[in-house]
């Protein structure tokens, strides 16, 4: 199975949201707090490798910190600068940010999260269900 991680922040809904429901399907993954834990510079270079769209996919506008900055400010940024100013502001990272070797999902959205089943255990439950409808 592919190794999971979520990064997350415990104040988040989203993010809490998103580790209960891997939870509730038995899929093991890695917890990162980037809050009270650094991310490392590896880490997020993954991220960012994942991404369609770059930086612009993570990072939240809404926080605190992105309204410190400012648009103008984090577009005039380098991509060396960009990199450590994510990983000394965190906040400014949206979370939760759930990614193996080849998948990723920014945010939590529950149709998009049972990617990371496994595609046998997906084609068990599909076929389970299918008996269900089909005795039902």
């Amino acid at each position: 199975m592919e190794k999971i991680t979520v990064l997350w922040g415990p104040s988040c809904g989203s993010a809490r949201r998103a580790c209960q429901w891997l939870d509730e399907h038995h899929l093991d993954y890695d917890r990162v707090n980037v809050v009270s834990q650094a991310l490392s510079l590896d880490t997020l270079k993954k991220v960012l490798s994942l991404t369609e769209y770059g930086a612009d996919e993570i990072i939240s506008e809404r926080s605190k910190a992105f309204k410190k900055y400012g648009r103008k400010y984090i577009d005039s940024l380098t991509i060396t600068e960009l990199h450590r100013l994510l990983v000394k502001q965190p906040s400014l990272i949206k979370k939760p940010i759930i990614f193996t070797h080849n998948k990723l999902q920014v945010g939590f959205n529950e149709d998009e999260i049972r990617s990371f089943i496994p595609r046998e255990t997906r084609r068990v439950s599909f076929a389970q269900m299918l008996q269900v409808l089909h005795d039902a």
